[in-house]
């Protein structure tokens, strides 16, 4: 009976400090990444810089440029990048969207503010810390600026841009899948928007111009 109880000890005994192993080393990381953040605020106060205030919410414990880095190398983080990938195709295209909007309202207030690569994105589950390369963000700024001008020719090669550029990005986080379909959406929200409005605007001049012929006829 003695014998038949020391395996069942001996197995019970290493499940035990295996769990108590795992404990610890999870709490080491922890601590680690929360030393680093700390050391990292501290190196800005000692270069006189006060540390940037965050821009928005977590997505799947990742924010800002975390994201993008994530899911370039999704091999550092197989457990959580598809849950991060299916997250991150909305707040993708909220942050583009936003990006091609401001180049419309800033062409429209005579001035040139290219916005910086962060921003805070309204996501499903509230906000959320977005970063796109400063050359994407120029490159879709400027598609929205010049869309206000734009003959219906150009709007297509507007439109055109757009999606490249969206497909562009999507291949490059490995997000063709998750992504597929946000660049139509994004020009039909921005772009199309933008002409439809501008139809209208000229439809409603000539109604206009019609009634006061009209008027004048009677």
């Amino acid at each position: 009976m003695a014998d038949s109880i020391v395996p069942i000890l001996l197995i019970t005994l290493t499940i035990v400090l295996i769990v108590i192993l795992f404990i610890v080393v999870s709490y080491i990381l922890l601590r680690l990444r929360f030393l680093e953040s700390q050391r990292s605020e501290d190196n800005l106060s000692v270069n006189g810089a006060e540390p940037k205030q965050s821009k928005g919410g977590s997505l799947s414990g990742f924010r800002g440029k975390a994201i993008w880095d994530a899911l370039e190398n999704p091999g550092k983080h197989p457990g959580i990048i598809d849950q991060l990938k299916s997250r991150y195709a909305f707040v993708l295209a909220r942050h583009i969207e936003q990006v091609i909007d401001q180049g419309q309202l800033d062409r429209q207030r005579n001035r040139e503010a290219v916005p910086e690569s962060s921003a805070p994105v309204g996501g499903l589950r509230g906000e959320v810390e977005s970063w796109l390369p400063q050359s994407y963000v120029q490159r879709f700024y400027r598609v929205g600026s010049q869309s206000l001008t734009a003959t219906e020719e150009e709007l297509a090669e507007l439109r055109s841009e757009v999606r490249g550029l969206v497909n562009e990005v999507l291949n490059r986080l490995g997000m063709t899948d998750e992504g597929r379909g946000i660049g139509q959406l994004i020009t039909s929200h921005t772009l199309d928007f933008t002409s439809q409005a501008r139809g209208e605007e000229y439809d409603d001049s000539g109604a206009d111009e019609n009634g006061q012929d009209e008027s004048h006829r009677t």
